[in-house]
């Protein structure tokens, strides 16, 4: 096989048939991309159609692959990995399997964060667009800044060059600073919530603060008493506890606290300080329609491993479109601590030498020694890091509108 056929990124051939361009919508949160995107979805004029958040857009690329290479590993044996023939590339050939089921795949939140779903979005899209599907996208960063930072994001780059020739991209902002990528612009999910800036209303209706033992003592009461109330105006002939919801992977997830579909309580603890992901909080979503969520502490950049299951536990219940109920250290725009001219000055360092790393972690082991670092970060977690910075922004805006109360009068 020649260089040419091995190079996944290389442009698509041009093909028969006129498709249209799709669309990549970024901008602030808040500013309705992904309303806009619903309602091109909802009115496109084919059946052959899907619209997915990108959470669990990557989730299902990967068991499909997972299955697929099953497959493949049973009727070839081990030798197939080292077999560089397009046809038994898995990513491809899902793919092809995509592009068999849709001619429009709408993807909200579109987001890169490592060097492995890097290589994989570029392959997976280049065949999409080589397959004459259109691809609609919304995210908070531009096309030039997705993966920025991040490890080996030359070989990257020519995904983006095909993002901006197959899909017309838009920032979408106040009109009055359109040019502006920093422009915050106006956060309609705040605005709906009733929540602003004045202390007196900085966060939603079932939204209970516990920063002393008195709040924290009337927050667990009040979280009490709702929980009682559901359970007592939608009565149930059984009720056994825990209920096991069924996750991808043929895994299943125990939920202690619970009645019914109607809701479901959980400790911060419970869901983001363990090894659980987007198909668990999907499960979650799915199966409630309240979720209550207690005992969060302040997040930062320096741990991002917890901030990263919250923020996709929001994203999850969002797209689900459950209300929500939180007992919190602070309020929605301050539980994220760490200043986004940290994660510049990380930005700004992050081609500079490799240097040795002899700190030691909070619970006492050695941290990798001789990762390139900037600033003490791992060069190979920098993407993922700055874009947690710009999705904390997204999880305070959607907490604020989930705990409010015209959300619950709306959604149950």
């Amino acid at each position: 096989h020649n260089n040419k056929e091995l190079n996944t990124n290389e442009e698509p051939p041009s093909i028969s048939i006129q498709v249209p361009r799709g669309f990549y919508i970024h901008g602030p949160v808040g500013t309705g991309k992904s309303m806009m995107l619903n309602v091109f979805y909802e009115h496109a004029p084919t059946h052959k159609k899907r619209r997915l958040h990108f959470h669990s857009f990557l989730q299902e690329i990967h068991q499909r692959i997972h299955i697929l290479n099953k497959q493949l590993l049973n009727e070839h044996g081990r030798s197939f990995h080292v077999d560089t023939d397009k046809s038994r590339n898995p990513i491809l050939r899902i793919a092809q399997q995509v592009a068999e089921e849709v001619t429009l795949l709408c993807i909200d939140e579109f987001q890169v964060t490592d060097i492995a779903d890097a290589m994989t979005l570029a392959q997976f899209f280049g065949e999409l667009w080589r397959q004459g599907v259109i691809v609609a996208a919304t995210s908070n960063r531009p096309p030039g800044a997705l993966y920025e930072g991040g490890l080996n994001r030359e070989y990257f780059l020519p995904f983006l060059d095909l993002l901006k020739k197959y899909c017309v991209v838009y920032h979408l902002a106040d009109k009055n600073n359109a040019g502006d990528t920093d422009n915050t612009g106006i956060d309609y999910r705040r605005v709906r919530s009733g929540a602003n800036a004045d202390e007196h209303n900085n966060h939603g209706d079932y939204f209970h603060l516990t920063t002393n033992n008195q709040n924290e003592e009337q927050a667990a009461q009040e979280l009490d008493r709702l929980f009682l109330h559901y359970q007592e105006s939608h009565p149930t002939e059984t009720n056994e506890q825990p209920i096991h919801l069924q996750v991808n992977f043929k895994r299943t997830m125990a939920v202690h606290r619970s009645h019914s579909d109607i809701i479901a309580r959980f400790t911060f603890d419970e869901l983001c300080t363990t090894e659980l992901g987007s198909s668990d909080y999907n499960a979650i979503a799915n199966h409630f329609r309240i979720v209550m969520l207690e005992n969060i502490p302040h997040l930062n950049l320096k741990h991002p491993d917890r901030a990263r299951r919250f923020i996709t536990l929001i994203d999850e219940l969002y797209e689900a479109e459950c209300c929500l109920v939180c007992s919190a250290v602070d309020v929605p725009d301050r539980l994220f601590v760490g200043s986004s001219s940290d994660e510049e000055e990380t930005s700004t360092d992050s081609n500079k030498s490799t240097t040795a790393n002899n700190d030691v972690s909070p619970d006492g082991t050695m941290l990798a020694v001789d990762v390139a670092q900037s600033r003490g970060t791992a060069l190979s977690s920098l993407a993922s890091v700055r874009e947690l910075s710009f999705a904390f922004r997204r999880a305070a805006s959607r907490i604020l509108e989930m705990s409010s109360k015209s959300w619950w009068d709306e959604k149950l």
